[in-house]
């Protein structure tokens, strides 16, 4: 998942797409190329078919990644119990620190006492992958919050960075 997001971020997502129809046209059975249509189609905002394309791909292959794509599609529509019932089943297939972090935002959302020990399990696995993710989370959502005095964001970037 991460060279295809590599390629979107860098902007090349008609590259992803012509590789995800040649996928489709080849075998409408090939799962990765419904896998690479529900990605160029979050990138691009239309959750709805990203969840069809994920939930495509699911049905052709079980996957960790596919599982994990789809519930980013679902928090993306703000649906965090059905991202945390994909994301519990993505760690059933692999345990790795993403599906933890983002199985601890969900539940997070959801006010669900689970949150802080899933945040702690992928912190556990890869500390300084879990410190990127809650950077990247911070400047995403609490960066430009006028709410937050610029003394507490420097503060909490402080903490995230692991400066002492």
């Amino acid at each position: 998942m991460e060279n295809v997001l590599q390629k979107l971020q860098k902007g090349k997502v008609e590259e992803v797409r012509a590789t995800a129809r040649e996928l489709i046209r080849k075998s409408r059975d090939d799962p990765e190329g419904w896998f690479l249509m529900g990605m160029v189609s979050h990138y691009k905002g239309n959750e709805g078919y990203a969840l069809e394309c994920f939930e495509r791909a699911l049905y052709l292959q079980k996957s960790e990644k596919f599982h994990k794509a789809k519930s980013i599609a679902h928090m993306a529509l703000f649906e965090f119990e059905e991202a945390a019932e994909d994301l519990k089943k993505a760690l059933a297939m692999n345990k790795d620190p993403e599906s933890h972090f983002l199985l601890s935002i969900a539940l997070m959302f959801l006010s669900h006492p689970e949150a802080s020990d899933q945040m702690l399990e992928a912190y556990r696995l890869n500390p300084g992958k879990t410190r990127e993710m809650l950077q990247n989370f911070f400047r995403a959502f609490f960066r430009d919050d006028p709410s937050i005095p610029e003394k507490e964001k420097k503060e909490i970037m402080r903490i995230l960075s692991g400066e002492k």
